[in-house]
């Protein structure tokens, strides 16, 4: 009887031993962080530096529910951290058709791209933010996240940007947001948001001949004002970043009146910690011992 259970227990083990064994060789190990360059055309890739801690701060804010002004800021702060290297850099400038129309939308060739490569960096991760219907995506429709290059825009108040646009010098006022962006409180919102008013387009210039046109680079212009100072210490600024932009672009209130949320509100803001790379790093050693747990029982009971 024991002689029939002993080998019982020996064909169970090696079944489950090959099985195990068949899962690892054809399921390659996912690396624990995602390329910032995809394997992609040139003409179809985005430049994002992407890290767990953006995966963890986007299923924390996103992942449960989609709501604009607790989910958008959120998203949208760690979307323009990940492309600031990308959006500061100057490359040569496309030729402008003459038919465009000069107040028209920015045409941002960035966002769907980036949208795309984000997607796909949260899949990997099994993050899966809500989509309103399934017409309307997250991050473009519902968010109305838009990713420019500094060349695309004309924003005098924040950059100097050479002749060939070889070189974009941030101002004064873009500089002042080092000082007056520390501090992600109400006080220290309203003090940030006050300070990007600065970086308003005065009247028209050569990309806009209108008001609705001027309004739209005016905003352009204090995004990326916000995407510099993510470039220049993004653990530092990205939860004031995320409670401006809720202010800017997800307040209640009309754009001439934009205002940051009393504290008291508790609404969650983007942050840099280890805490999410530390739970990614723990969930991803745990999947790497479970498929041996079987084995380690087999080996218990033959011992028995």
């Amino acid at each position: 009887m024991k002689k029939s259970l002993t080998l019982l227990l020996l064909l169970l083990c090696s079944l489950l031993f090959s099985t195990v064994l068949s899962n690892l060789l054809v399921e390659p190990v996912q690396p624990n962080t995602v390329p910032a360059f995809p394997v992609e055309t040139q003409a179809q890739s985005c430049r994002l530096d992407l890290s767990n801690e953006l995966f963890g701060g986007v299923n924390e804010a996103c992942g449960r529910n989609l709501d604009r002004s607790r989910c958008c800021p959120v998203l949208a702060a760690w979307l323009f951290a990940a492309h600031a290297r990308s959006a500061l850099q100057l490359p040569a400038p496309a030729p402008t058709p003459e038919s465009s129309d000069p107040d028209e939308p920015m045409k941002p060739d960035d966002s769907q791209k980036c949208v795309n490569t984000l997607q796909s960096a949260l899949l990997t991760k099994q993050i899966k933010i809500p989509q309103p219907n399934s017409s309307c995506d997250a991050i473009l429709c519902f968010c109305g996240i838009r990713l420019h290059q500094i060349s695309s825009l004309s924003c005098p108040a924040a950059f100097n940007v050479s002749s060939g646009f070889k070189n974009a010098t941030p101002t004064a006022a873009v500089k002042n947001l080092e000082k007056e962006c520390q501090n992600s409180s109400y006080s220290g919102c309203t003090r940030c948001l006050g300070a990007l008013q600065k970086l308003k387009v005065r009247g028209g210039n050569k990309k806009t001949t209108t008001e609705r046109g001027t309004k739209m680079m005016s905003k352009d212009c204090q995004l990326m004002g916000l995407t510099w100072l993510l470039a220049r210490n993004k653990t530092a600024y990205i939860p004031t970043v995320s409670a401006v932009l809720r202010a800017i672009m997800y307040s209640p209130h009309p754009p001439h009146l934009n205002k940051c949320s009393p504290d008291q509100e508790n609404m969650p803001l983007a942050v840099d910690s280890l805490q999410f790379q530390k739970s990614f790093s723990s969930s991803s050693h745990l999947f790497g011992v479970l498929p041996f747990l079987p084995l380690v029982l087999c080996i218990f009971l033959f011992l028995l």
